[in-house]
């Protein structure tokens, strides 16, 4: 997926193709930009089948592909195919030199870097939150940033305490607006941590019905609201299909990369 493909496509999408490369330009431009820290991004949902894993994979590579410096991807989901499987990494024991790291290759001992990518699961990750503070919390300062799949999480019993871990949550969602509504239930709740992490709300139409929920919610909404089209050319780590869905990646990327409030 490249800049060029995208403009490519801006016309028939946005109806013009000046619009069009504004919007993609900005979008870009928020990927790219400086970040005085580490802008450390969890997915996560509140029911498995949502889609986490998906979404955490197509960010991580479109944000890899506009960025200079390597991405640090860390699967701590409980499912077997998640982020980790789709970037093709093993899961890695405890490392030494990993967890006392003062530099960039302290930082990457025992991990593979590929395609700008830098992916870490844990061995033991029945405790998500453990598994991240031992393992991903010592060497995320070494990236700009940091895309963590969490998997599915209950808003009462670990929702809280994976969100706290990051700068922004992308809670991801079906986009049938009783599982829409649900994952919006918890949005000011998350934003009420003490660590008062972003919220961006991805909706997945799973039930090909369109955007009309995500368009309906984001009405007022002091958050992002981002509808991400169904693509069956997603599964299991394959690439889109359609160019809608390149852009809907693209601008769910600059919305948690960016994180400045309502992408445009």
């Amino acid at each position: 997926m490249s800049v060029f493909d995208l403009r490519a496509v801006s016309t028939a999408v946005f109806g013009s193709g000046a619009n069009g490369r504004v919007r993609l330009t900005g979008w870009d431009a928020a990927i790219r930009g400086g970040l005085s820290t580490t802008r450390r991004v969890g997915v996560v949902s509140l029911t498995s089948g949502a889609g986490t894993s998906t979404v955490a994979y197509q960010l991580t590579r479109a944000i890899a592909a506009r960025r200079s410096e390597p991405v640090l991807a860390v699967d701590v989901s409980s499912g077997a195919a998640g982020l980790a499987e789709r970037l093709g990494a093993r899961p890695v024991a405890p490392d030494e030199t990993r967890a006392a790291a003062r530099t960039t290759a302290e930082a990457m001992s025992g991990l593979d870097e590929r395609d700008g990518i830098v992916a870490l699961r844990p061995r033991d990750t029945d405790d998500a939150v453990g598994a991240w503070l031992g393992e991903a919390a010592p060497i995320a300062r070494f990236f700009d940033v940091a895309v963590t799949d969490f998997g599915a999480r209950h808003p009462v019993v670990d929702l809280a305490a994976c969100a706290a871990l990051c700068d922004v949550v992308c809670l991801v969602s079906d986009a049938r607006r009783a599982q829409a509504e649900h994952a919006r239930s918890v949005v000011d709740a998350v934003r009420g941590l003490p660590e008062a992490p972003s919220v961006v709300l991805a909706l997945v139409d799973h039930a090909r019905e369109g955007d009309g929920v995500a368009r309906a919610f984001a009405v007022g909404a002091d958050h992002d609201v981002m509808p991400v089209p169904f693509d069956a050319g997603l599964a299991g780590g394959g690439r889109a299909r359609r160019s809608t869905t390149h852009l809907a990646v693209v601008r769910l990327a600059a919305a948690v990369v960016g994180a400045t409030g309502r992408a445009a």
